[in-house]
């Protein structure tokens, strides 16, 4: 008794609205691609030419280092890393219980309860504008706060311009 082995082969998906796009085959009954090597490939092509063009990038331009560090001098203004910036900016308006955990805690349970409160299962921009409006404006701030901690705080966190000295 011979064993039918099947092939396991994935459908092509298609962001966009009416029908999915054609797949040219020699058969007319056979709609699918296969992932591997098809896909597979073209994705290990493209990670090969993006680390590739890292590797060059970081061959050629120094990165903006500061000096060893010394822990007897503390840098002003002590600044974090720039992607805890933002909290760190909030923490100069707000209480740091408010700022450290009440926002992004409330932001994190927002954009985990996005899903259960849009529930349009479309995939299109123009019906999910709910969705893209909060993380849209989650996003911005988060930018901005960021960018207002890099570039305008100075000695003893105070508001400094770019172009004055510090």
């Amino acid at each position: 008794m011979a064993i039918n082995k099947q092939e396991e082969y994935y459908g092509l998906m298609g962001i966009m609205q009416g029908t999915s796009p054609k797949v040219e085959t020699k058969k007319k009954e056979q709609r699918m691609v296969r992932t591997w090597p098809n896909l597979m490939m073209r994705e290990l092509v493209a990670f090969m030419v993006l680390t590739g063009i890292l590797l060059l990038i970081s061959l050629f331009v120094d990165a903006p280092l500061e000096g060893i560090a010394n822990p007897a001098v503390t840098p002003n203004p002590a600044k974090a890393p720039w992607y805890f910036l933002g909290l760190q900016e909030l923490l100069h308006y707000f209480h740091p219980l408010l700022a450290g955990v009440i926002f992004p805690g409330a932001a994190v349970m927002v954009l985990l309860a996005l899903p259960y409160i849009d529930k349009n299962p479309s995939r299109s921009f123009r019906d999910r504008k709910l969705a893209i409006n909060l993380f849209t404006v989650f996003v911005v701030l988060m930018v901005i706060l960021i960018i207002i901690g890099v570039f305008f705080r100075g000695p003893g966190w105070h508001w400094v311009w770019p172009w004055q000295p510090h």
